[in-house]
């Protein structure tokens, strides 16, 4: 008689959430051009409505806490997130604001340049958030986009005894250690990581690491999870895959983590779980529309177990 699955975790995913325009093309021009897209789509985007969308696919309940505006491009955003399963019942829709959109241009390669229409007229106001709920869920995450939003969901994760992942992806130095300290589970974005000014990955991370930190961890892409748990440096190797599209390939690895935490993963299963999520992402044209589900995962990961 097998084993029951692990019952679902419950997380919550804060932060920033976009309409994204996805360009595929051969190349991105250095210079001004008229040219024809390989392929194109709208979906949604954003680093934490981006995660909370992993968490439902592998399996997970997500929500997502958020603001947007209240015009059609938020409309389109909350609609695209209630269409994968995440409760959006705490979006909180700001009259009068602009919604946060994207045009990207993703070439042969994966690689991508963005070019972002910032969202207007959001406040940082938090007492909004329903925190008193955090003790419900399994994990929380949170993007680096709404620092009073993060700050609180971080110490509210704390009382309640639950892991928190930090995406630490860009953001003034002093502030993001700030917030990053309040999270057991800060991991940087490479080029963050440079603008600390702490020196190399390694010793980066283990001049940021303090506070509430569980780890503090470097996604470095293809070169895998550089990762410091306050007395060992580790390193988390990647799948090497052909990249199709790294768009929304760190949000997928955070919302990944999230939920493998939040369902009781040990951590270096977590992060080899995460590492994994993430690679089979790139392997996918569409930003978000690539992250897979956890069958396709687990077979990804059954396929490099036999040697394929």
């Amino acid at each position: 008689m097998g084993s029951a699955p692990p019952p679902r975790p419950r997380v919550i995913c804060l932060g920033v959430a976009t309409l994204d325009q996805i360009f595929r093309v051969d190349t991105i021009p250095e210079a001004p051009a008229k040219f024809g897209a390989l392929e194109f789509i709208v979906t949604g985007g954003g680093m934490a409505a981006n995660a909370a969308v992993t968490v439902q696919r592998l399996g997970g309940s997500a929500e997502y806490w958020g603001r947007v505006g209240d015009d059609d491009v938020g409309d389109q955003i909350v609609r695209m997130l209630a269409r994968e399963g995440v409760d959006v019942s705490h979006v909180y829709r700001l009259p009068g604001a602009r919604s946060k959109t994207a045009a990207i241009l993703v070439d042969r390669r994966g690689e991508r340049l963005i070019c972002s229409a910032p969202a207007q007229g959001y406040p940082p106001d938090t007492s909004w958030l329903p925190l008193a709920d955090v003790r419900d869920f399994d994990a929380v995450h949170a993007d680096s986009r709404w620092k009073p939003g993060a700050m609180a969901l971080f110490d509210a994760a704390a009382d309640a005894g639950i892991p928190s992942v930090f995406d630490a992806d860009s953001g003034q130095r002093d502030e993001i250690l700030d917030i990053a300290h309040r999270a057991t589970h800060p991991v940087y974005s490479e080029p963050m990581t440079k603008a600390l000014n702490l020196g190399g990955p390694e010793e980066a991370m283990r001049r940021a690491f303090g506070g509430r930190n569980v780890i503090a961890g470097v996604t470095l892409g293809e070169r895998g999870t550089l990762w410091f748990d306050g007395h060992t440096m580790h390193c988390t190797p990647a799948r090497a895959v052909k990249a199709i599209d790294t768009l929304g390939a760190g949000d997928t690895w955070h919302g990944a983590l999230a939920f493998a935490l939040g369902e009781g993963q040990s951590l270096p299963t977590a992060i080899s779980f995460a590492t994994d999520v993430a690679a089979l992402k790139c392997t996918r044209f569409g930003g978000r529309n690539g992250i897979p589900t956890r069958d396709e995962v687990n077979a990804f990961r059954e396929g490099f177990a036999v040697g394929h």
